[in-house]
């Protein structure tokens, strides 16, 4: 029904992915694997409806429909089994603004903070900037698989840790968390009394065989520690129009963070709105097909990779539409290897930013059409073999 290999120009919208290579990259002639944006077409209903209320020649202040709240409720529901209230959400611009106001609501200048590394960027500076401690755990890689590492989490919760940042599934490394892991990591957060972010941005691309798991439906006790985060922004690609929420069983933490966000007088405009609302009513069968299109892009990538690239691995990751591939055999420093990759016509994320684990490691984004994803593998053999 939706064709994932359609081809469309996407140069001059202003669109960092393809319009800032030369300034991101040095040189424009790349075939861009980087930002989490894929390259596909929106769900045509969101076209649909934001055309139409566009064709309205007046834009004044807005607020959430009915149908926002009960589309959302009811996709969360049928698909991750969540039961959720209208009062138990909170609109947000985008999921990185709401990190911050979570940090600002829940913990103190200087407070630990605690995330599995390595993982999203902008969470270290999202602590950085707010003047509180980063405390890094590093995942540990088992047959091509990371895991937590539970004895250092408990050590370093037992050390004074207010918050857990969790990514699930994880970007980069493409962890799908199952239900023994998120209770193994619920009983260290209870033990510390420490609080949950659980930021899940990507949780409805999962591919086959395995199930994202909300943390928030572990137990009671998680669900009244825990903020959850979700957006339409890369299920739908729809991350330009800055549309998400956050929800929580726990009316304190919700009214805390409500304050912080009332404070700073931020909202959701009108088209976000509007994108939330039919994202969550017609978007099953899109998400359906586009996480087998995904899928079978990264069992080519990891055939190709395994194939032509010796020095190099990858895996297929069990969710998100980004790929994590290891270098390190190569011999090259984070600079060298990027320089290499980007020199053969590629422009993948470098490693380095998500943690001093990824040095030698770069991050495919795959939400692209296979044709373009072949050329690219192409290059990277140049680079690499």
């Amino acid at each position: 029904m939706y064709n994932f290999d359609k081809e469309f120009d996407r140069h001059g919208t202003e669109v960092i992915k393809w319009d800032r290579l030369a300034q991101d990259f040095g040189k424009e002639d790349l075939i861009p694997l980087g930002i989490a944006d894929m390259d596909f077409e929106t769900l045509p209903e969101i076209v649909e409806a934001l055309k139409k209320r566009a064709e309205h020649p007046t834009y004044g202040y807005t607020f959430q429909s009915k149908e926002y709240y009960n589309n959302f409720i009811t996709w969360n529901k049928k698909r991750n089994n969540i039961d959720l209230k209208k009062e138990e959400i909170l609109s947000m611009p985008g999921i990185v603004c709401a990190n911050a106001f979570i940090v600002a609501a829940l913990t103190d200048q200087g407070d630990k903070i605690l995330m599995c590394t390595p993982v999203y960027d902008p969470f270290y500076k999202v602590v950085e900037q707010q003047k509180r401690t980063i405390v890094r755990s590093s995942m540990v890689l088992r047959n091509g698989r990371y895991e937590m590492d539970y004895e250092d989490l408990d050590r370093k919760m037992g050390e004074g840790v207010k918050l857990f940042i969790l990514c699930n599934p994880h970007n980069p490394v493409g962890r799908v968390w199952e239900k023994e892991e998120l209770e193994k990591l619920n009983a260290l957060c209870k033990k510390h009394n420490v609080l949950v972010f659980s930021d899940d941005i990507h949780s409805d691309i999962i591919f086959k065989d395995h199930k994202y798991i909300p943390y928030i439906n572990i137990s009671e006790d998680a669900a009244q520690r825990t903020v959850c985060a979700a957006a339409p922004s890369k299920t739908f690609n729809v991350a330009g129009i800055k549309t998400s929420v956050i929800f929580s069983k726990n009316a304190e933490i919700l009214a805390k963070i409500n304050e912080i966000v009332t404070a700073f007088h931020v909202g959701v405009n009108l088209f976000g709105f509007k994108t939330f609302e039919v994202a969550y009513q017609f978007g099953e069968q899109y998400v359906e097909e586009l996480c087998d299109y995904l899928k079978s892009n990264a069992e080519y990538v990891t055939e190709y990779i395994e194939n032509n690239i010796p020095k190099a691995h990858t895996y297929v990751p069990e969710g998100t539409y980004l790929m994590w591939v290891d270098c390190t055999e190569c011999g090259l420093s984070a600079e060298e290897l990027m320089k290499k990759v980007v020199g053969s016509g590629v422009a993948p994320n470098d490693g380095a930013h998500y943690g001093e684990e990824g040095n030698g490691f770069i991050r495919i984004n795959i939400g692209t059409q296979r044709r373009r994803l072949e050329q690219a593998m192409e290059c990277l053999k140049k680079a690499l073999a």
